[in-house]
């Protein structure tokens, strides 16, 4: 058989696998979410989309069927009680779902969110005015079947730079921005960044920061599986940032999960699902070679934007920088 032929086979076969079943999300249990967006903040650098970004994420999860939980601009205090009320939720066949979108810093290696209330005039001060990550983490994987965590936190912080000078020392202390790297996860759960270790994340200009826009975009696709998604998000921040920005996911998943598990119009046209092929292979090749290779074959099409994107990326062009808070 040829490859064409093999080809419209598949595309064949799809079709009659999409009229038995769609698939299914990792866990059967409830779909719960904590969304957490910080603004407001009054000892350090402001953030314009931070709450936006939230409220964007909030509405894409009940779309998605979730019960939310909505804290926008909080302190430490009601984010305290906002994580006690969202763990008594949870429970073992439950998919959890947390994000925040606001400051964060790592200090010692370990990565805080910050309270609005977040002034860090010390060391001592952190316990006090910002949550531990890894506290998040611990009490979701303790609690859920899947535990899913996005975390748009790596934004210019002032306050962060100043306490890490101090603890680690000017020179050592400067290098710190941004979140400590993740090497692992407990079993089922995934951790999604904004950024890679050390990175600022950008705020952006628009109505949303890059991070959650891709967020949006790509997990709402039908059928198509977050760590699929993620990818789509990685390229695009990329792309939206000028490769100054690069979101990183940490996964212990073994089974697959999907926000939008409908399944897509079966009236698709037979060309637009060879285009998809293709697509995806470009995208595993990722060469530009392999890219004007698909345009060659696609000028126009439901991914030919994507790839031209992605070419541009490759070939050192840029899809316009925003400007970091």
């Amino acid at each position: 058989m040829g490859f064409r032929n093999l080809q419209t086979f598949l595309f064949f076969l799809l079709l009659m696998l999409l009229g038995l079943s769609a698939p299914l999300s990792a866990a059967e249990g409830k779909r719960l979410a904590l969304v957490v967006g910080n603004s407001a903040y009054t000892a350090t650098t402001p953030l314009a989309n931070a709450a936006a970004d939230a409220r964007a994420f909030a509405a894409f999860l009940k779309e998605n069927g979730f019960e939310v939980d909505s804290l926008i601009n909080v302190d430490r205090a009601g984010f305290a009680r906002g994580l006690s009320t969202f763990s008594k939720k949870i429970g073992p066949a439950d998919t959890a779902l947390f994000y925040f979108a606001g400051h964060g810093m790592q200090l010692k290696g370990e990565n805080f969110l910050l309270g609005l209330d977040a002034e860090l005039l010390s060391e001592f001060d952190v316990d006090a005015e910002a949550i531990a990550l890894n506290s998040i983490t611990g009490i979701m994987e303790r609690k859920a079947s899947l535990s899913l965590l996005f975390v748009d936190a790596c934004r210019n912080n002032p306050i962060a730079d100043r306490l890490n000078a101090s603890v680690e020392g000017v020179t050592r202390g400067a290098a710190l921005k941004g979140l400590a790297p993740v090497s692992s996860t407990g079993s089922g759960t995934m951790i999604a960044f904004s950024a890679s270790p050390g990175q600022v994340a950008y705020d952006g200009v628009g109505d949303n920061s890059p991070f959650t826009t891709a967020l949006v975009e790509h997990l709402s696709s039908p059928s198509l599986e977050v760590g699929t998604a993620f990818k789509r998000v990685i390229r695009d921040v990329r792309i939206k940032t000028n490769n100054l920005q690069s979101p990183q996911i940490v996964s212990n998943i073994a089974a697959e999960f999907y926000f939008n598990a409908s399944a897509p119009a079966t009236a698709v046209a037979a060309s637009d699902f060879l285009a998809q092929i293709d697509f995806e292979k470009a995208e595993r090749i990722a060469t530009a070679r392999g890219w004007q290779l698909y345009l060659a074959k696609h000028q126009s099409g439901s991914f030919s934007d994507s790839a031209r994107a992605a070419l541009r990326l490759l070939e050192g062009g840029g899809g316009g920088l925003v400007s970091p808070q």
